[in-house]
């Protein structure tokens, strides 16, 4: 069984406030595209929503609206995205992840991702037991001083800007996260906490239209990106 976890629940500070995931594009609210995807796609059985709980209303009365028949689960995000992260999968074993099924890890605000990258997700994941979507850097990359002057110029070759969905073997999820709970640790995506206990990681390709929603002119791109789409 391959299951979604759509984290919702973030806090929208560098947009102004703006609620990201409910903003509205073709009158319907941004999280939607990003859940039809995965509603869509033929080898997800299954969706846990993460949202925040005063948001909880406005999703359950969403979701029946959009008749999303895989959305299984609705639970409430924490202070930071592991946190929210380690909620939804503990909601995914409560609706019956098990062994040998498969977590993919998805930001809500990064409603442009693909089938095609789902998939590419899913069959680096079972074959390495995780494996996540990445652009390669396409821009020079420097490193700067406290001054702001450049310090020195950084390679770009084999550097890889890390997007979502991002999958991991139930199993290993589940003890890469309890680990980093019991350490205190706090990774920067999913799997990096993966790659903290010895895991290997499989990185695919994707386009630079799966980007992660954060500021305000994000927000305009998307939307015209997806009114397009729904044209």
């Amino acid at each position: 069984m391959n299951i979604a976890i759509i984290l919702a629940a973030g806090n929208s500070e560098r947009t102004n406030g703006v609620n990201k995931v409910l903003y509205q594009i073709s009158k319907k609210p941004l999280i939607y595209y990003t859940i039809q995807v995965f509603e869509d796609h033929p080898e997800i059985q299954r969706i846990i929503l993460v949202i925040k709980k005063n948001d909880f209303l406005k999703f359950n009365l969403f979701t029946k609206k959009h008749s999303f028949k895989k959305v299984k689960g609705i639970t409430f995000g924490g202070e930071n995205r592991q946190i929210s992260a380690f909620n939804g999968l503990k909601m995914a074993e409560k609706s019956g992840a098990k062994k040998g099924d498969l977590i993919l890890f998805h930001n809500g605000v990064n409603p442009l991702v693909s089938q095609k990258e789902i998939s590419k997700v899913i069959r680096g994941a079972k074959e390495y037991g995780a494996a996540l979507v990445a652009q390669p850097l396409k821009d020079s990359l420097k490193k700067g001083k406290k001054n702001s002057f450049v310090e020195k110029n950084i390679p770009r070759e084999n550097l890889w800007l890390a997007q979502t969905p991002q999958g991991i073997e139930y199993n290993l999820a589940k003890k890469a996260f309890e680990k980093a709970q019991k350490d205190k640790f706090h990774g920067t995506d999913d799997v990096s906490l993966v790659e903290r206990i010895g895991g290997k990681i499989k990185i695919v390709s994707c386009s630079h239209k799966n980007f992660k929603i954060t500021f305000e002119e994000d927000l305009e791109i998307a939307k015209k990106l997806l009114e397009n789409q729904d044209a």
